[in-house]
């Protein structure tokens, strides 16, 4: 009892209160990672099913989708306009938002792009296992 009224009055004498301590909730954050993460393709026994001949077939023939065709940012006509859009328009309504909506949209194809080849390379790399753990072509 003593040591709250001398706990009190320091308080009052500093120009504080002191209020009894409570525990604080943690805020909740999502826990899903921000960055794409790229599904793990499993082996399925249909596939171990499969003779090395089609399996090395499987692999030639997800080979041209590997490749992104899209320019680069730079080499992009489109996103060289967008940004002298941006840069010089002077149309009241529009003044420059089209040339950012062009570069956002563009962004968004680089990223469906980088998935889309990601994806691929883990099909063609999961093939090349399953050649491995059946010794094809030894």
């Amino acid at each position: 009892m003593k040591n709250q009224f001398f706990l009190k009055s320091l308080g009052l004498m500093f120009g504080f209160m002191v209020l009894p301590v409570q525990a604080l909730t943690p805020v909740p954050v999502p826990t899903e990672p921000i960055y794409y993460e790229p599904p793990v393709v499993e082996i399925t026994d249909e596939i171990r099913k499969h003779s090395c001949v089609e399996i090395d077939g499987a692999i030639n023939q997800l080979h041209p989708y590997r490749y992104s065709y899209k320019p680069g940012f730079y080499d992009d006509g489109s996103n060289k306009l967008a940004a002298t859009l941006i840069a010089f328009d002077t149309i009241p309504v529009v003044e420059g938002w089209l040339g950012l909506a062009y570069l956002g949209y563009s962004s968004l194809i680089d990223e469906k792009e980088a998935r889309r080849t990601q994806l691929i390379e883990q099909k063609i790399s999961m093939l090349q296992r399953v050649k491995a753990e059946k010794h094809c072509f030894e």
